[in-house]
């Protein structure tokens, strides 16, 4: 990724089945988005006709009982919920319906997902039913009288409630739909004047299909070349069928179809001249472009038009709390539509009133919108970053890293929690100001991490077994912890390499692929990881330490400069000679006393000593801290070092450096810079040295302004790791 957290989501929708219904539609149209946006989704239910559809955009169906609330069922589904949440690890199970939603809670309290629900219609409550309904973490209504509803009845928190829309595919739901097939199949005629109706057939949905049967002699007495089209099925389908024989016996021709459940629904709508319906199947026949009379079992609102839009909405345009529609009303409505001559002038207003208000992009901006809430506020993970690092080893280096990100991260986010695994965990809380963990102490380190929101790897050179193998082993196996146990990882600006053995490079590839963000310190570190074959999106930013900044730490003169030199298993045996002998030579020529400075002391002094020794310089390791160290490089006139960050922090105080480079990080810290030239440290070359040092101290206001263009952007790229930190917090 490049800094960018809306990083793919997987996401397990739960629903009873999949065949033809508003929620079912509703929930398909959701999923099919979602995936199209990048997502990972899967959804559960019993099935139905939807599944094929989904499927064609990826989405994997996993059949499980949710249907009816029957034990056995229940039980069934309840086990295979626990057993598909628990191997996907998804980022959100998100119910729709009660039966689902109650399943789902009980698993929430043991497996601790993140879990929302949708609420897209008002159920019956009482006492029993109330109890066994959950709502979740978070609940999207898809009305506001549906939030009216869980408030009342409920008594869910206003602020958690979202509310969004039945967002309907404008392009499959168009005037322009081929439903040819569709007319072949069931015979329809040619030139006739069609009504059509949706919904599901079942005893508390099918009212108003009645009632248009129960008028169709008298519309075919006005209207000759009359066709009803009755499109759905369900428990009263069969009492369906008899009245459409009823009917059409009656008037001695077919003018009536029931075409039981179907998926195609958009080519029915498509060939109709006025719908009527309630609920999404009304909304999808205005996106069709097609005149509409909102009528259901719950009421009545009659023919859509910019009168009706607040009761429609108030509604959900499914008529709750309106007059009950009787065949009168419903007869002078459709033959005044008929025959007004604007029912072209009605189906235009009602395409752009979905267009520009109940779009399937619309309603998935909202559910990820509800999502990113509450993904930002974990409940179950009360510590925000865990840092891992060198960190405790008094390494002057890494030490000073590990202040940028807290002191940055602290400055971007005033309530941010981090704890730091460190080698001295008592030393580094105190110095700052963190919670802090013996770095192996993995029961400790497993017991955090579960309540941990992000993994920080970093900064420095972690992923690499040029030192030990033994090291990657332990950064890595950091990682892997928090990938197991759902902890978003960022690998913070590192450094990476160098990385020799073949099954850790294959090793450090899968892993890094895993991660939520990685940004490097260097380009170097990027051809490396596109050497491994990593795919993942990268950025490079800066060392943490370009943002450190001085301390007000004054020096009595200016006259010296710094050596930073470190024990290696390459250097060459007269080494500390050949150092000791650049340092007298520059005092001899210059006046500048040689000030050897220890990064890491255990492993620094003996050998700074025994140059200092050599060459008449002092040693300087009275250091509190970074910043003190960096107002002393500061006043330096050069610094000649080995140490990375004695590089890094001397750059950042725009003061020029003599790079002895003994580690490919050297040099990729100061690749690019024009204004920095290296030498290598296996092999010291006095004569280049001491030209380039001569150069140095004449110019040194020139190099040291070239330094600062590149040191100011290197700042700014500090930036975008803190804040790209910060929001991977809040996801």
């Amino acid at each position: 990724m490049t800094g960018k957290v809306n990083k793919p989501l997987k996401i397990l929708m739960v629903l009873m089945g999949l065949e033809i219904g508003g929620a079912e539609t509703h929930v398909a149209e959701l999923a099919i988005e979602l995936a199209r946006r990048g997502n990972e989704v899967h959804v559960a239910s019993n099935g139905g006709v939807y599944e094929k559809e989904i499927s064609q955009f990826g989405i994997k169906h996993h059949k499980l009982p949710l249907h009816n609330k029957r034990p056995e069922n229940m039980f069934k589904s309840y086990i295979g919920l626990k057993k598909l949440i628990t191997q996907n690890k998804f980022d959100i199970v998100h119910a729709h319906a009660r039966i689902p939603a109650f399943i789902c809670s009980k698993l929430h309290k043991k497996l601790k997902f993140r879990f929302i629900t949708s609420a897209h219609w008002v159920f019956k409550t009482n006492f029993w039913l109330k109890h066994m309904t959950s709502w979740g973490e978070r609940s999207v209504a898809v009305s506001n009288d549906i939030k009216k509803y869980l408030i009342n009845n409920y008594g869910y928190e206003a602020d958690k409630i979202d509310v969004t829309i039945n967002g309907i595919d404008t392009e499959k739901f168009s005037a322009g739909t081929d439903y040819s097939d569709i007319k072949a199949e069931f015979d329809l005629k040619d030139d006739c004047f069609r009504i059509v109706y949706v919904s599901r057939m079942d005893t508390d949905r099918s009212a108003v299909a009645f009632n248009l049967l129960e008028i169709a002699p008298k519309l075919y007495e006005k209207y000759p070349n009359l066709e009803i089209v009755i499109v759905g099925g369900g428990n009263d389908f069969e009492r369906l069928t008899k009245k459409v024989v009823e009917v059409n016996n009656s008037v001695g021709t077919r003018i009536a179809i029931a075409t039981g459940a179907r998926t195609d629904i958009n080519k029915f709508v498509a060939s109709g001249d006025i719908f009527v319906g309630v609920s999404r199947a009304a909304l999808e026949a205005m996106s069709a472009q097609k005149p509409v009379i909102i009528a259901g079992n719950e009421g009545y609102i009659g023919t859509f038009n910019k009168d009706k839009i607040d009761v429609s909405i108030k509604t959900n345009f499914c008529c709750r709390g309106c007059e009950m529609p009787d065949n009168e009303t419903l007869f002078a409505d459709l033959c005044e539509i008929k025959d007004s001559g604007k029912a072209e002038e009605m189906a235009a207003f009602n395409r752009q009133f979905i267009l520009d208000n109940y779009s399937v992009e619309k309603m998935t901006n909202d559910y990820e919108n509800a999502y990113k809430e509450l993904l930002s506020k974990n409940p179950f993970r009360t510590n925000d970053v865990l840092i891992s690092g060198y960190y405790g080893f008094k390494n002057t280096g890494d030490d000073s890293l590990l202040k940028s990100i807290v002191s940055n991260l602290k400055q971007a986010k005033n309530d941010v929690t981090i704890t730091v695994l460190s080698r001295k965990p008592d030393e580094t809380s105190a110095l700052y100001g963190v919670e802090s963990i013996n770095r192996f102490n993995f029961c400790k380190i497993r017991s955090v991490m579960k309540n941990t929101r992000l993994l920080i790897s970093g900064g420095g050179t972690l992923l690499q077994d040029e030192t030990s193998i033994k090291s990657y082993k332990y950064y890595s196996t950091v990682i892997k912890t928090a990938l197991h146990y759902g902890t978003k990882v960022m690998i913070y600006a590192n450094g990476i390499g160098p990385l020799n053995n073949a099954k850790n490079i294959e090793d450090c590839k899968k892993l890094l692929e895993k991660v939520d963000v990685i940004t490097l310190r260097d380009q170097n570190s990027l051809e490396e990881l596109k050497a491994m074959g990593v795919k993942k999106e990268i950025t490079v930013t800066a060392d943490p330490a370009f943002a450190l900044v001085c301390d007000d730490y004054k020096n009595k003169d200016n006259n010296y400069f710094i050596v930073s030199v470190r024990k290696w298993k390459h250097l060459q045996p007269d080494f500390a000679k050949s150092i000791a002998s650049i340092c007298s030579e520059v005092h001899k020529k210059h006046g500048l006393t040689p000030v050897l400075v220890p990064m890491q002391k255990r492993l620094d002094l003996e050998l700074c000593t025994e140059i200092a020794q050599l060459c008449g310089g002092k040693v300087n390791n009275n250091f509190e801290n970074a910043e003190q160290l960096l107002t002393y490089i500061k006043d330096s006139k050069f610094v000649m070092g080995m140490r990375l960050h004695a590089l890094i922090y001397s750059l950042s105080m725009s003061v020029p450096v003599v790079p002895l480079s003994y580690d490919p990080k050297v040099d990729a810290i100061i690749d690019g810079w024009d204004c920095c030239k290296g030498f290598s440290a296996k092999d010291i070359n006095i004569e280049e040295i001491l030209d380039r040092i001569d150069f140095i101290v004449e110019n040194r206001e020139k190099i040291s302004a070239e330094i600062s263009e590149v040191t100011q952007i290197m700042k700014e790229k500090t930036n975008h790791d803190v804040k790209t930190a910060v929001e991977l917090i809040n996801f």
